[in-house]
């Protein structure tokens, strides 16, 4: 144990180590912020992200400075996690890059404490989710649960029936959901709907209410909260983004 310890004391300690590893995730934010939520860690994807020139040009900044968003900040999410101690962990996010690119991530974040049990900061990934795995043996079956979501996505839908149409137990389609997709089936269904929502933003005039009933939300304020929540963009801040006001 003693053994153990040691080394991975030393490997933690050795930041250039850590530096070329996390290098090497090219699909994976990896981040550590200090107490006022400022980077001061990142791997080279996260300045590819955010279209900055080199590490330097990152550190010592927030997110909300790397990556401008409206309404709901990250930097506001970074600090509730400093505050609070909570963690967050596989939160399904719509990142933009720096060139305007989508990317649905996994996010995940977590207090890191000192050895008095002092929050300093935290600690966090962001991954950018992977093709499905169509040679899965199951996935045409969850294929089959994909069209009922795609095709019913402006009503209200129960994951549980959808599950049943398709012969499938709620425990088995959330195990093949996660095996293909890595996300479970009401992330599948927060995926289609926000997708379908910032089209609909980005090529039509449709008021937001009636973008929020075309995505499946019973109200305005709904739609809005969880658009905000998955982009960090309120619905009129995000067409008003995309379209140069």
């Amino acid at each position: 144990m003693n053994d153990y310890n040691t080394l991975l004391t030393a490997a933690v300690r050795d930041t250039s180590l850590l530096e070329n590893i996390f290098d090497r995730l090219p699909d994976v934010l990896f981040y550590v912020k200090d107490r006022q939520a400022r980077y001061i860690f990142v791997n080279q994807a996260v300045v590819e992200q955010s279209g900055a020139r080199n590490k330097q040009q990152v550190y010592q900044r927030t997110a909300d400075e790397l990556f401008p968003v409206s309404g709901y900040s990250t930097l506001a999410q970074d600090m509730e996690v400093i505050n609070s101690g909570k963690c967050i962990e596989d939160l399904l996010r719509l990142y933009f890059s720096a060139n305007g690119r989508k990317q649905w991530c996994l996010s995940s974040k977590y207090p890191i404490r000192d050895e008095n049990g002092e929050i300093q900061g935290l600690i966090g990934i962001s991954r950018g989710l992977p093709k499905p795995n169509e040679k899965h043996h199951n996935y045409k079956r969850l294929d089959a649960f994909l069209k009922i979501l795609n095709k019913n996505h402006g009503e209200k839908i129960l994951i549980s029936e959808a599950a049943e149409k398709v012969n499938l137990s709620a425990d088995v389609l959330e195990k093949i959901s996660k095996e293909i997709f890595q996300l479970t089936p009401k992330q599948l269904l927060l995926q289609i709907r926000i997708n379908r929502a910032c089209n609909l933003l980005e090529s039509t005039e449709l008021s937001i209410t009636e973008i929020a009933a075309e995505c499946g939300y019973s109200d305005h304020s709904a739609f809005s909260r969880q658009f905000k929540a998955a982009t960090h963009f309120s619905p009129r801040d995000f067409r008003n983004a995309k379209s140069g006001v």
